[in-house]
């Protein structure tokens, strides 16, 4: 059915502005009548807007923090006793980022057409697929504000899991494109000057040159090559990655990297243990959870884990067999579940096994972060002390040549 624009004016006089789904002009203005609503434009949007939009709600997926922020500010409205619809106006009409007032505005829409909260953020693209989950389960309730407080706690602690990452890779990572930045300025504008220098002078270069200019003849005459040959790698990953089966492999080839995959599969396994919790505390029912927990994953391998498990749950395995089948988990982890599932407390064990896990993972990093950084420093240093060593010899010996 196509979907109008709409003004309005509500009982109370004020007037409100959305979209609505109908089969015409006259059904909208029935079903605005309907929700005590007396329209005064209706109007169908265009076909390019239309898929302009969906194309931008699909792609331009709410930034983290923007999204903490306005669950936070709809959770504390609400709590005070604001009604649903008004903090909503509130927010969209607030001097906030342009999705996060967006988000405000088109939920407002959904619900001043008789849409639940809960309906209208599993309908929106940009929200990940457990928020409507702990908003419906806050509303069969009677609690959306304290399921929104939920929710922002799950963002912020997800979002902090996630700079962990980030922090433990940020700073080698930048250390390495310095130096490869560098290297790759010295290798193509400073050591082949050298090259037509020591030819004017009929001199031989010294060892450490020699090699040097091997390095950067190689460098110059090699470097299409290699970019071309790394764009064509791009693009068969990207076209591959439609393929399930390729992004399992690579997943898993990821998880068992050295130094970084054990710490990648401890924040993942962090992430799950922590959303499930969450989710079964809210009041989800434990299949529904651990779909939407497997849709939260970043990693393929923990994604195939999870869709696993749901299966084994809705035929009747154990809820600690069907998430250790996959080996992932670990088994500190395994056992709290077990525990959890053997007393009923199954919610709480999850909690206390995320927060067991994210100190691991803090610990970890920390670790990382301290070995890593003095070994980058000091290879970047041994790097460009030994271009500098060979360039600095060449000069003495071409000054000895001239004196």
């Amino acid at each position: 059915m196509p979907r109008f624009h709409y003004r309005a004016l509500r009982s109370t006089g004020a007037e409100i502005a959305g979209e609505l789904v109908a089969d015409n002009e006259r059904d909208a203005a029935a079903r605005l009548q309907a929700i005590g609503s007396y329209p005064i434009e209706i109007t169908a949007p265009a076909a390019r807007s239309v898929l302009f939009r969906r194309l931008s709600l699909t792609w331009g997926r709410l930034p983290a923090r923007d999204l903490i922020l306005f669950t936070r500010q709809l959770a504390v409205l609400v709590g005070a006793g604001v009604a649903l619809d008004r903090s909503l106006a509130l927010i969209g009409g607030g001097r906030g980022r342009a999705r996060q007032v967006r988000l405000a505005t088109d939920l407002l829409a959904a619900v001043n057409r008789g849409e639940s909260l809960s309906r209208a953020c599993a309908d929106y693209p940009a929200l990940p697929r457990h928020y409507g989950m702990v908003v419906a389960a806050g509303e069969a309730r009677g609690d959306i504000g304290g399921a929104l407080e939920r929710l922002a706690d799950m963002l912020e602690r997800s979002r902090a899991t996630s700079r962990a990452l980030l922090g433990a890779l940020i700073y080698p990572l930048s250390v390495f494109v310095v130096a490869c930045l560098s290297v790759s300025f010295l290798l193509v504008f400073v050591v082949p000057r050298f090259e037509a220098l020591l030819i004017g002078f009929r001199h031989e270069p010294p060892l450490a040159m020699r090699f040097l200019l091997a390095v950067s003849a190689m460098f110059q005459y090699g470097a299409l090559p290699v970019t071309l040959l790394a764009l064509a790698i791009g693009v068969f990953v990207v076209i591959r990655r439609r393929d399930a089966g390729f992004r399992l492999a690579v997943a898993r080839r990821v998880l068992r990297a050295p130094i970084f995959g054990p710490l990648l599969a401890k924040i993942e396994a962090e992430r799950l243990v922590f959303l499930l919790g969450n989710l079964v505390a809210s009041g989800v029912i434990l299949p529904a959870a651990v779909a939407a927990t497997g849709a939260a994953m970043i990693n393929e391998a923990f994604r195939a884990v999870l869709a696993d498990a749901k299966t084994g749950i809705e035929r009747g395995d154990g809820v600690t067999a069907s998430l250790s089948a996959g080996g992932l988990l670990p088994d500190l982890a395994c056992e709290l579940v077990r525990v959890g599932e053997e007393t009923g407390d199954l919610a709480a064990m999850l909690v206390k096994a995320s927060d067991i896990l994210r100190r691991e993972v803090e610990a970890t990093t920390a670790e990382m972060i301290g070995l890593i950084t003095p070994i980058s420093i000091l290879a970047m240093g041994l790097l460009i002390g030994g271009i500098a060593f060979a360039i600095l010899g060449t000069v003495m010996e071409v000054y000895d040549i001239a004196g």
